[in-house]
Parts: structure tokens; sequence; C-alpha cells
């Protein structure tokens, strides 16, 4: 066998160890849009100059209020500049593939974005890392 070539039995080894994306089991909290989130929140530091919606409960309208937060980071995006603009830009990438596996569009009326507080920016981003956290954990916790 040369080098280079890989038996296909090794293959199919991998294919049946490695589980489907969207499979039944868990949904995995991967580290990338943490990673994403801490650099943006380094980049402004305690910037406080404006303020965002910022929603308070992810068990509410899960979807909705993480599309929330993805609506309101653009803002920052659009505000600091393309360096902290392609953290964001990559950040909501990630975010729109997270909500897609972990939570399902909420049941009854969802107050639109602009419904929920408005907090400076700071305490903005350190929510959507709790909830983040928070719904990792539940997950993973019910498993």
């Amino acid at each position: 066998m040369g080098v280079g070539r890989v038996p296909m039995w090794h293959l199919w080894t991998i294919l049946l160890l490695v589980p489907p994306l969207g499979g039944l089991g868990p949904p995995l909290c991967p580290r990338e849009p943490f990673y994403f989130l801490i650099a943006i929140m380094k980049m402004l530091g305690n910037k406080n100059d404006g303020t965002l919606y910022t929603p308070d409960d992810l068990s509410v309208c899960p979807a909705e209020t993480l599309g929330c937060f993805r609506l309101e980071l653009s803002v920052i995006g659009f505000e600091e500049g393309p360096l902290v603009g392609t953290a964001v830009f990559r950040l909501q990438r990630l975010l729109d593939a997270l909500g897609s596996r972990l939570w399902v569009t909420g049941q009854g009326p969802c107050p639109p974005c602009e419904g929920h507080p408005q907090r400076p920016v700071p305490l903005f981003l350190a929510k959507l890392l709790e909830l983040l956290q928070g719904a990792c954990a539940r997950h993973l916790a019910s498993a």
C-alpha cells in the first residue's frame, strides 16, 4: 500500500464513528462562538458609548431571541470598523449555525427586538455569553 492511500475500511470506520450534525444525539456546543464573543469583548473593553436591545431570557422564544442578539451585533460591527466587524460577522454566522441546532422557533407571540431593554454594549455582550453558556449547559445536562 502506498503512502497517502487510506484503506477503504478506515473511511467506513470514521464515517460510522462520527455522528451526523443533525443526528438524534444531543447538540454539540462548539467553542468557536465563545472564542469570537470573548475576542469582541476584549477588543471593545469597557467601551460604553451606546446601548443595544438586550434579551434577558433564551427560554422564551429562543430562536427569535438569538436572532435579536444577531441583529444587534450588526450595530457593533458597523460602528467599530473592519477588525471588530470581521469578528462580529464570524460570530453571527456561528450563532446562525448554533441556533439551528440548539433551538426551535418559539410558540405563541414573541416580543420584537425593540421590546427588550436597552443595555450598554459590555452588558449586552456579557448577557449573550451568559445565555449561550446556560443554553449549552442545559443541553449537555439533558444528554
